[in-house]
Parts: C-alpha cells; structure tokens; sequence
C-alpha cells in the first residue's frame, strides 16, 4: 500500500491524489487543495485516522500523473542538485553527501559543505551503484519507481494520466471524475517546461557510459512496462 503521506486527500470532491514528484505535481496540487477549507490547505491521507483509509480508498475517485522514466529522472537531478530550494536541503545534504562519498573519492570539504556542483554523471552513478527496483533510501520519493510511491499493485486507481499529454488528459480527468461543469473550470493548468528538460536529455544521457541507461532500464523496469514508455524511448539514438 502507499504511504499515506504520498496521497493527496480532497473531502469536497470526494478524490484522493497519489503525489507524483515531477509529473506535474506542484500544478495538481495547487489545482486541487484550493477546493480543501481555507482554501490551499494541503491534506494528505495520513492526517486521517486510520480507521478511515479503508472507506476513503474504496469510495473516493482515485488518480495519479506519470512520465517518461529517464527523463523524470533528469528532471529530479536539475530540481534537487542544479536548482535547489530551500526546503530541499534535507534532500540536498543526504543524498548530496552520499553521491559524493560514494562517487567522488577525493572530494574536497568545500564540495561536502557546499553540494553545489554534483555532476549528472555522479548522480547517475550514484543510482546505478548503490539504488534498487525496491524502495531504500537511496530511491528517494522523487525518483523512485511509480509502484514504490503510489501502490499501482495494491490501488485499482481509477486513472492515470501522463505528464506528455498533459492537457488531453487533464481534460479527460474531468470527464472520469464526473466534475461540475463549475468545478471542472477550475482545473486549467498546463504541464510546464516539457520541451526544455525533453530536449535536453541526448546531452545528459550522453555522458554517461551506455551500460548504466541499460542498469536504469533494469532498476526502472516497471515504470516503463506498466505505462507504456519503450525502452530506450528517447535515448534510441544512443545506442545505434
């Protein structure tokens, strides 16, 4: 079963929301807890007693976004080790640390300090060396496979969109969770930069020696199968 903390509760429109971390997530959410009380207050599954999940997963309209699998994982490189937030130190300062101790022998202490300048190729190698197919701390939520954050095994969800289709699917999400033509309205964000970190990805990817995209391939392997991404999908050229 998910972890409660990864699943987005909305009581008003009767929806539970499995938190996909780069597959549009901020935009849902920021659609979807402006219908919560207070307006933009986030509520996620564990803030219920527990007693209620059985009723909640059985009733409400259950749904999630996912991506093409390599270039997810480029985007969680640029949003946690290129172009950080403040709140994403934590994630910064473990994996940071981890990826350099592991993947950077003579790392200076400035570099430990500072984790400013962790390579693409160093948090690839990081993956292929120390990550799993199952959930460990080295598969943080915002790179894990799908199955690991959101159940797909355990939840029947009701429906599953993806990040490249971003607007037909969103209007087909309406159309599934049988909104009100007045809250429907209120659904109207567009995926962001798809064709920035998508035309970008031949020039990460190519850094790295091609046995480790064929190691993601393995480690990812449900994330393309369940969903319908081929493997090597974009990085074809690659590999001719």
């Amino acid at each position: 079963m998910p972890d409660p903390f990864h699943i987005a509760v909305i009581p008003s429109l009767k929806i539970l929301y499995c938190v996909m971390p780069k597959a549009a997530s901020r935009q849902w959410r920021r659609m979807l807890y402006r219908f919560n009380n207070g307006g933009g207050r986030e509520l996620r599954l564990r803030d219920f007693p527990p007693d209620q999940h059985k009723q909640m997963w059985e009733t409400y309209f259950k749904f999630t976004f996912v991506r093409e699998p390599f270039e997810r994982i480029l985007s969680a490189y640029k949003d946690k080790f290129v172009y950080p937030r403040p709140f994403d130190r934590p994630v910064l300062k473990f994996h940071g640390t981890a990826i350099l101790k592991n993947c950077r022998p003579n790392a200076s202490q400035s570099a430990l300090e500072k984790l400013d300048d962790i390579t693409f190729r160093e948090f690839i190698e990081y993956l292929v060396t120390k990550g799993s197919n199952k959930s460990t701390p080295v598969m943080d939520w915002h790179w894990d496979n799908y199955v690991n954050i959101c159940g797909m095994c355990a939840i029947n969800y009701d429906f599953v969109g993806h990040y490249e289709t971003f607007d037909q699917d969103l209007a087909d999400f309406k159309e599934a969770a049988e909104l009100s033509p007045e809250v429907a309205k209120r659904f109207n964000a567009r995926a962001n930069n798809k064709s920035d970190t998508a035309s970008s990805l031949l020039s990460y990817y190519s850094q790295l020696p091609i046995e480790w995209v064929d190691i993601l391939g393995r480690l990812f392997r449900a994330n393309f199968e369940m969903f319908n991404y081929d493997f090597p999908g974009p990085l074809k050229s690659l590999f001719e």
